[in-house]
């Protein structure tokens, strides 16, 4: 709807033009004056789009009113009507930039035409208006965005020679503004983008610059900064407003301030960096400055910690194991300071060492499972994935350590690592909790072998290795593989290999 002012001393008059305006439906908010002194004082609070003035008025005439409300407003439309009809009313009038001149009694269809006209006037400007400032508004978008990948401000210069790019040197820091899904190319209509940016301004009761940056970003340009002690309070009004408004998650990083159009790049680079630091924090919704680099991290350290990890599942220490892999977690969870995509790497290791170690392992699957790792939003998706992991390898082991091959797996391991000292069935019972006839009979079904012979076996390779590479005596080998009689030692040698233990050195040297 347009204003128009209506300025009569005489009621008839007003009456009989606010009655053709009902008549023809003009698109128009009527408001009457009774003098040009009143109207000037509506014009003072309010502006109209056209003046339909008298000529002649008390204390300020319609010439008078007419060129006070052209100060005011430039480019309003002005319709004078009178009883007179002397040409210097006229040249006045034609001076003011009067639309029309119309003689009282005032004729209906000339009326209707004025108006008519006047409407459709004000309708093309007020178009032609929006159109510029929609494409001036397009252009300074255009370049913001130009300007924050990268182009330089020079080049910007060059490319838009004709444009105003002072608007560049008034913007003190940024806010970016970040959905989990497509919402500003889907959630909002075609017209809602302006309201959305003019709403979240007001919410923040700070003047800025607006500019979507694809589907799920967009970008606010403060001309002020916000002061240290107002942008958490800000800041969650604006995210209350947008989670109660639009019921969608969104996260927001302020930037540090800035006073050059020169620095935008670096600094929005530097602020949607902030928004990494999601992925450590999934409760988190405001991101502030950070530090500009990482903490520095030790893959030897780590890579300490994944073999011990190794060393547990072949060892079947499920304590051990829960600890280590424990530690791993507590040192990454919640530490925004560690580069996410080390952390993801670290993880996607520590997940193949665990899948390789269940049954039905196939490569193709772990990069199937472990892609899972470099799409998640949070590292607590990845504790939730190995934590989830660990619990199978942890059930696999007991169900091994419950089952007669385990028995049989800690006595080979025991007979490797004590093949110097003392051993016997009833001292590898014992160690595995079994009864020494039990033992026999199970190490005799799962090797093939008696434990004697066995033994026997292990300290033999031992001594043959010994003979080789080393230069003992033969007695000093006798007594490293756990052998008291030297005589027996070789006696046992030469039945196993053949030849004594002198010529089965010197044949290998």
């Amino acid at each position: 709807m347009y204003r128009i002012l209506i300025a009569d001393d005489e009621k008839d008059e007003r009456d009989a033009i606010c009655f053709l305006l009902q008549k023809y439906r003009f698109p128009l908010t009527v408001t009457l004056a009774v003098n040009g002194k009143e109207a000037l004082e509506h014009l003072n609070k309010q502006e109209a789009d056209i003046l339909f003035t008298d000529i002649k008025m008390p204390f300020l005439s319609g010439i008078e009113l007419a060129g006070k409300a052209r100060e005011l407003y430039p480019d309003i439309q002005i319709v004078f009507f009178s009883g007179y009809d002397d040409f210097e009313y006229v040249k006045e009038a034609l001076s003011l930039r009067a639309v029309n001149y119309i003689l009282k009694p005032v004729n209906p269809e000339e009326f209707q035409k004025t108006i008519l006209a006047v409407v459709e006037s004000i309708m093309q400007k007020k178009q032609e208006t929006l159109m510029q400032k929609a494409s001036l508004n397009f252009m300074r978008n255009h370049i913001l965005y130009q300007l924050i990948n990268n182009t330089s401000l020079e080049s910007i210069k060059k490319s838009y020679p004709s444009i105003d790019l002072s608007f560049l040197f008034s913007y003190r820091q940024m806010l970016l503004i970040q959905y989990e899904a497509d919402f500003f190319g889907g959630r909002l209509t075609e017209d809602a983008p302006e309201d959305f940016s003019i709403n979240i301004r007001s919410v923040l009761a700070q003047a800025a610059g607006y500019i979507n940056l694809n589907p799920s970003q967009s970008l606010l340009l403060f001309t002020e900064a916000l002061k240290e002690t107002e942008i958490k309070n800000a800041l969650e009004r604006l995210h209350k407003y947008l989670m109660d408004q639009y019921k969608q998650l969104c996260y927001l990083a302020v930037s540090k301030s800035f006073s050059s159009p020169a620095d935008m790049a670096e600094v929005f680079r530097e602020t949607e960096n902030y928004l990494e630091q999601r992925f450590f924090f999934p409760g988190k919704y405001l991101y502030t400055q950070i530090s500009d680099s990482y903490s520095n991290v030790d893959p030897a350290e780590d890579d300490i910690i994944l073999k011990s990890i190794e060393k547990d599942i072949q060892l079947k220490d499920i304590y051990s194991l829960k600890q280590n892999i424990s530690l791993l977690i507590q040192k990454y969870e919640n530490q925004a300071t560690f580069s996410h995509i080390y952390v993801r790497y670290l993880f996607t290791s520590l997940l193949q060492t665990l899948l390789q170690n269940l049954p039905h392992y196939e490569e193709a699957s772990f990069w199937q499972i472990s892609e899972q790792i470099y799409h998640f939003r949070y590292f607590s998706d990845i504790r939730l994935l190995i934590m989830e992991t660990l619990d199978k390898v942890a059930a696999r082991i007991e169900q091994e350590q419950q089952s007669p091959r385990h028995a049989i797996n800690l006595v080979d391991k025991y007979i490797r690592g004590h093949y110097g000292e003392e051993l016997s069935l009833n001292i590898l019972a014992d160690k595995v909790y079994l009864t020494p006839r039990y033992l026999s009979s199970l190490f005799i079904q799962e090797t093939g072998f008696g434990i004697n012979k066995y033994i026997k076996n292990i300290r033999m390779e031992k001594a043959k290795e010994l003979l080789v590479k080393t230069n003992m005596k033969i007695s000093d080998i006798c007594q490293e593989v756990g052998y008291s009689n030297v005589s027996y030692f070789c006696k046992s040698f030469q039945e196993d290999f053949g030849t004594t233990p002198d010529k089965f050195r010197q044949s290998h040297r």
